[in-house]
């Protein structure tokens, strides 16, 4: 089968030109990711479904064997993976072939000589009391940003886990640089401040302000980052946030971070990618 013939969105599930239709048609198809039903049936959606097709035929041959059906099911991270993989090449890099049970791209130069491994990751939501909740318009609610970082957290350790096994199986060597993708755009909220990243890469907690010293106001207030260096579960456990500042993790290279989602991304060639945070 060749991957780059086949669309991403074979089929013709309806059109949804509304809430409503499009609420019958994900009752009708169950099956399918509600990302992936929205992008393919709206009316509002015809000419990102339409980038979307062309940005496969870029990426398609590079893809595995597994991505078209998970696309279905998977449509976040899937549709990152789409994106970044369109994005290395449109910025001049090479992509090598694709092997199912190693990192989702393995980066080269013009000259084919490899320079690093990145492995995508998406966020979810979660399950059980550290869900981050869903967001709701119109209502005045905090960022649960310890969620959040969980959520991140949980992702990176992840595929920290899966690069250990990579290089159990030599599929990856030790001295090659390895970075980790993380798209959490599932999560909805905005970051405060910084990236939510570094917050759980480096420990970095809140902002704050020394207005008084020994009771003088100063006319120059000193501001400064407060250490966050543990999320407490709702369980009790605690979840270090200090990766790249542990020995452990040292294999990892650098992360490459993204709060948008593909839909909401830069879609020139010459942009993409413009919205990364590399770490």
């Amino acid at each position: 089968m060749n991957k780059a013939k086949d669309k991403l969105f074979p089929e013709q599930l309806g059109i949804a030109r509304n809430d409503e239709e499009l609420a019958l048609l994900q009752d009708q198809f169950p099956q399918y990711d509600p990302g992936y039903l929205t992008q393919s049936t709206a009316t509002s959606r015809t000419k990102l479904k339409e980038w979307m097709e062309c940005l496969w035929t870029q990426y398609g041959p590079y893809a595995d064997t597994h991505f078209l059906p998970e696309f279905k099911r998977q449509f976040a991270q899937r549709s990152w993976e789409l994106y970044l993989g369109t994005t290395l090449l449109s910025r001049g890099f090479k992509l090598g072939d694709r092997n199912d049970a190693g990192p989702d791209f393995e980066v080269r130069d013009q000259n084919g000589r490899r320079l690093s491994w990145i492995e995508a990751v998406a966020t979810g939501r979660g399950t059980g009391n550290d869900r981050v909740p869903e967001l709701s318009y119109g209502v005045v609610m905090d960022v649960p940003v310890e969620q959040m970082r969980l959520r991140i957290s949980n992702a990176f350790a992840e595929k920290f886990y899966q690069y250990s096994h990579e290089l159990e199986k030599k599929i990856v060597k030790e001295n090659e640089p390895y970075i980790i993708a993380i798209n959490r755009s599932n999560l909805d909220y905005l970051d405060p401040l910084i990236p939510l990243a570094f917050k759980v890469l480096f420990g970095v907690g809140d902002l704050t302000m020394r207005i008084m010293v020994n009771g003088i106001r100063q006319e120059n207030p000193e501001s400064s980052w407060t250490a966050s260096l543990k999320v407490n579960k709702k369980n009790g456990a605690d979840v270090p946030m200090l990766f790249f500042c542990d020995q452990k993790y040292s294999g990892i290279s650098a992360m490459i971070y993204a709060t948008d989602s593909i839909l909401n991304s830069p879609q020139k060639p010459d942009e993409m990618g413009e919205n990364f945070s590399i770490i």
